[in-house]
């Protein structure tokens, strides 16, 4: 299905087989012709893409630039495969190509760190094998382009500008158009889900910190200071009212860690277990996700003094600062 939203503007949504079941994808029709986003590698994804770009009157080969807003595979997938038959080259901030070509390497790592954080060894296979098996909807990018913050993305008619806003992946990107007050916003702001900072370690030994959430949170800061009045988001509706979006995301995240507060209150706890609370009816494949969470609001609290982590045979146990 395709929507055009403004006159260079169209939104093509493409199929994913996850709970979500669509990915925005944008073709703009200027010079350089661009695409933002690519789906995942499927063939219906793939058709869809094609049979958008031919209702306007395009092809595939009419792509001339892929930019990339984070390195999901529901954002990547097909990138490769685009840009072998077009020719167009694909823009990507680093960290996310570095964390595409080495994610298959740190399946170990990501098992140890969901084990230190309670998750029992059975859910933790399980978790690793679904995905490793969703790595095959993706191809590896093997060539790309680098974009960081403030870097320019020129087009014939009209100039955007790149923001970093790391968070729920450390090198999303986002694109901005100053004189349309238009976001390109990949998974970093969306109408009707709070976006899942994903867990990202800074270090490969422990005593561990988890940053992503604290990194979301700087990340809105900056784009609340913007003047912009349309958000494009990668799945979903179109927002007409950015601030109140993001005021409407911190009151999310300060409810859900007085929550995990209140929760501590009973006796310290694994990130597993406060998951688990927060989270009671998720699926084994989003325990993940559960964790990621937990442990971004653990890690703000503890920076506050409101918590503390020690190590017992082998995991973090989370409680109460004692303030006596």
């Amino acid at each position: 299905m395709i929507h055009q939203i403004l006159d260079k503007i169209y939104k093509i949504e493409l199929p994913i087989p996850i709970p979500l079941k669509t990915v925005n994808v944008y073709f703009i029709d200027d010079s350089p012709k661009t695409l933002i986003d690519t789906g995942i590698k499927t063939e219906a994804s793939f058709e869809t893409l094609k049979k958008g770009l031919e209702t306007i009157g395009y092809n595939l080969n009419s792509i001339k630039r892929i930019l990339i807003t984070h390195g999901h595979i529901d954002h990547y997938g097909q990138a490769k495969k685009i840009s072998l038959l077009s020719g167009a080259p694909i823009y990507i901030h680093s960290m996310e190509y570095g964390r595409i070509r080495s994610i298959i390497h740190s399946f170990g790592f990501l098992k140890s760190i969901m084990l230190r954080n309670g998750v029992p060894g059975g859910l933790v296979n399980e978790t690793i094998q679904y995905i490793e098996s969703s790595q095959n909807l993706a191809d590896p990018l093997e060539e790309a382009f680098f974009l960081d913050d403030g870097d320019t993305v020129p087009f014939k008619s009209m100039i955007w500008k790149t923001i970093h806003c790391p968070g729920h992946s450390p090198g999303l990107i986002c694109f901005h158009w100053p004189e349309k007050k238009i976001l390109f916003t990949g998974d970093h702001l969306l109408k009707e889900i709070t976006p899942n900072p994903i867990l990202n370690v800074n270090e490969n030994k422990p005593p561990f910190s988890y940053p992503s959430l604290k990194e979301y949170l700087t990340s809105l800061e900056k784009i609340e200071k913007m003047d912009i009045s349309l958000l494009l988001p990668a799945h979903g509706e179109e927002v007409h009212d950015a601030k109140g979006l993001i005021q409407k995301i911190f009151a999310h995240h300060k409810e859900r860690m007085d929550h995990i507060l209140s929760f501590l209150s009973k006796g310290e706890k694994t990130p597993f277990e406060i998951a688990m609370d927060l989270f009671p009816d998720v699926p084994p494949f989003e325990v993940f996700l559960g964790i990621s969470e937990s442990v971004g609001h653990l890690e703000i609290l503890r920076e506050k003094g409101l918590v503390n982590v020690k190590e017992k045979e082998g995991k973090d146990y989370y409680s109460l600062e004692d303030t006596n």
